[in-house]
């Protein structure tokens, strides 16, 4: 099955089944193809950002800053993130995905099309909440999607600053829970948006 989006082909039919069996890495790029393109539908442009040797990424577009969590490297692959961070022993990654909306009220409409996307592509919701971090105010949704005895947990904070929305999407293996959640919220308290 091959899909166009934006000028991008993915081949997922190739990714997913190159290899015999599946394997976290497999599984991880197959969740990353489907939560890059239900952000292809929805976002505008790519964006572009700048590293620092301290381990903050620089948005100048969306002035913003965001610091990389303690052990983890940059990583590329999500062209709609300001910052992408992976966890090289846990294979877990971070993305900070920033989207300009025309007015703030259309953000619900933003964030409910890209949760159906999501829904769509056999993720099963577990719960969605209220949630704070730091300054920020928004929504913490819990997805999992399972194949071949590993269940991958997708963790969604959805939040609006002006009239940008925000998708802060960290995806790890459920046994990683405890390692990888304070990297995820210290990604979120961590950036500063001016």
């Amino acid at each position: 099955m091959r899909t166009l989006e934006s000028g991008y082909l993915y081949d997922l039919e190739f990714r997913m089944h190159a290899h015999h069996g599946w394997s976290v890495s497999r599984i991880l790029l197959t969740c990353t193809v489907v939560l890059g393109l239900s952000l292809t539908a929805l976002a505008t442009a790519p964006s572009t950002a700048s590293a620092q040797d301290d381990g903050t990424v620089v948005s100048e577009e969306y002035k913003t800053k965001v610091t990389m969590p303690e052990g983890w490297e940059k990583a590329s692959g999500n062209e709609k993130a300001i910052a992408v961070f992976t966890h090289t022993g846990t294979q877990s990654q971070i993305e900070v995905v920033p989207t300009k909306l025309m007015t703030p009220d259309v953000a619900e409409v933003f964030f409910s099309t890209f949760y159906k996307t999501l829904k769509e592509s056999n993720f099963k919701q577990e719960k969605q909440d209220d949630a704070t971090y730091g300054t920020y105010k928004g929504k913490e949704t819990t997805y999992s999607f399972d194949h071949s005895g590993i269940t991958l947990k997708v963790h969604v904070f959805s939040f609006v600053k002006d009239t940008t929305a925000w998708l802060v999407v960290g995806y790890w293996q459920d046994s990683e829970q405890e390692k990888v959640a304070a990297a995820f919220k210290s990604t979120i308290e961590s950036m500063t948006i001016e």
